[in-house]
C-alpha cells in the first residue's frame, strides 16, 4: 500500500502542464531558472513553487554554478516515463478516432 502512496504522490506533482512542459525542457539539458521562467512564459515566483513540486519528488535536482542554479532532472528515466505518458494518450486517441470513423459510417 505504501508503494501506491508514494506512486500517487508523485503523479500529483506530474499533474500540471508547466511541470510537464519544465521537465521536457530539462529532458533535452540543463537550465537555470531565468531561462526557463522564459521558455515556460511562467513568472519566476510561480515557477519556483513548481519547481519545488518537482524537488520534493526528487524529480529535479539543483545545482549552483556562481550565482546561477542550474536545474536538471534527477534520473534520465523520468524523460523516459513522460515520453510514454503521451505515446498512450497518442494511442488513446487514435483508438477514440477509429471508433468514432465506424460509428459515421
Amino acid at each position: 500500500m505504501k508503494i501506491h502512496s508514494l506512486q500517487a504522490d508523485l503523479c500529483k506533482a506530474l499533474a500540471h502542464p508547466v511541470r510537464l512542459e519544465v521537465l521536457e525542457l530539462l529532458a533535452k539539458r540543463e537550465h537555470t531558472v531565468e531561462e526557463l521562467t522564459k521558455l515556460t512564459g511562467t513568472g519566476q515566483s510561480n515557477l519556483s513553487q513548481h519547481l519545488a513540486a518537482l524537488r520534493q519528488q526528487k524529480l529535479v535536482v539543483p545545482h549552483r554554478e556562481g550565482v546561477n542554479v542550474y536545474y536538471g532532472l534527477s534520473n534520465p528515466k523520468i524523460a523516459d516515463a513522460c515520453s510514454l505518458i503521451r505515446k498512450l494518450l497518442v494511442d488513446l486517441f487514435e483508438d477514440e478516432r477509429r471508433v468514432l470513423r465506424k460509428i459515421e459510417v
